[in-house]
């Protein structure tokens, strides 16, 4: 991958504050552990690649010069106001439900999260956006959703649909409370 230090962007809040959009590095266990905890049960309930505990961060930040994932957050006054993850490791059942339409020599999973205070303010879609512009940037040519979307998540699905990823079937899964449908999305350029 290229040097992650080129990836940084600014991000406005509606309020017209700018955050920075960047890659997570190895200092930031700090900020990047009380992100985790203060995210709200249902936030958490919607994202699942990791827990969101001091450990997981630790270890988080440990790993934020491995090639294959890049981690972005956007930091605001000192503070993760987002985190999303851009990873070349594709789990197995992603790629078994595209049956064979993905290029894994081309493709990365993506998974966002955002701040509950930060939510509906815009700051999802233009990190999402310069997410994926460096992915485009870094060679990419097709991005997937880690684990799909909620079906019950229909704000997540229009963010999506807005920054141009597209539909590609349905998936049942059980995540603790009983089968919920959800959706494969892909972008690719």
């Amino acid at each position: 991958m290229t040097d992650p230090f080129s990836f940084a962007a600014p991000v406005a809040l509606r309020d017209g504050r700018l955050a920075l959009a960047r890659p997570l590095t190895e200092a930031d266990v700090e900020p990047l552990a009380a992100f985790f905890l203060g995210l709200s049960d249902e936030t958490k309930s919607r994202y699942g690649p990791h827990p969101f505990d001091r450990a997981t961060a630790e270890r988080l930040c440990g790993e934020a010069s491995l090639p294959c994932t890049m981690r972005f957050v956007a930091e605001l006054e000192g503070a993760f106001i987002g985190y999303m993850i851009l990873t070349r490791h594709i789990w197995p059942d992603d790629v078994a439900r595209y049956g064979g339409a993905l290029r894994l020599a081309e493709c990365a999973c993506f998974a966002p999260v955002i701040a509950d205070a930060y939510q509906e303010q815009g700051i999802g879609t233009q990190m999402a956006r310069h997410v994926l512009s460096c992915a485009r940037q870094m060679g990419l040519k097709q991005v997937i959703l880690m684990g799909g979307v909620m079906a019950e998540n229909p704000r997540a699905r229009r963010l999506y649909e807005r920054i141009g990823f597209q539909y590609r079937g349905e998936f049942w899964a059980d995540y603790g409370k009983g089968p919920i449908l959800n959706y494969n999305m892909i972008i690719e350029w």
